[in-house]
């Protein structure tokens, strides 16, 4: 999958966005989570300087005159993970130690390399929609 270009911003609420990338894509992004969690991103939980947002000329990244900026590739895989196509690396482990897997039983449950698994875990990796569906299959079948 190749992450491209931003085309277009526009901020729908505190700490929200909607965004616009080369491949068609429209979603909407909520930054208040990382606002929250990154102390050196506190500027931006003032609406008026979250508000005064831009998109770089080159579309590869979001910035602001406070100093904060996000690339485009990070934004998308946010607004992914928020439109449910994919999941974060916090879920799949947070499923993993409920489950009691170790990294090599994990990747034998869902047909995985074992790598694949150490990739979804680092974030190196997005962990797509199917991987996230079986663990929830695996999680049902585990209750029942």
């Amino acid at each position: 999958m190749t992450l491209g270009k931003l085309t277009a911003v526009a901020v729908t609420g505190p700490q929200s966005l909607m965004l616009g990338w080369d491949d068609g894509l429209t979603a909407a992004v909520s930054l208040g989570p990382v606002i929250a969690a990154h102390p050196g991103l506190a500027p931006l939980a003032d609406p008026a300087s979250f508000a005064a947002v831009t998109l770089s000329e080159d579309g590869w990244s979001l910035e602001w005159p406070a100093g904060p900026d996000f690339g485009a590739a990070q934004l998308r895989r946010w607004a992914d993970e928020q439109r449910g196509a994919i999941t974060s690396a916090s879920v799949f482990r947070q499923w993993m130690t409920e489950s009691s897997l170790t990294l090599d039983r994990a990747a034998e449950a869902l047909g995985l390399s074992r790598r694949t698994v150490a990739y979804y875990l680092s974030g190196e990796q997005p962990i797509p929609r199917t991987v996230m569906l079986a663990t929830e299959a695996l999680t049902h079948r585990a209750a029942t």
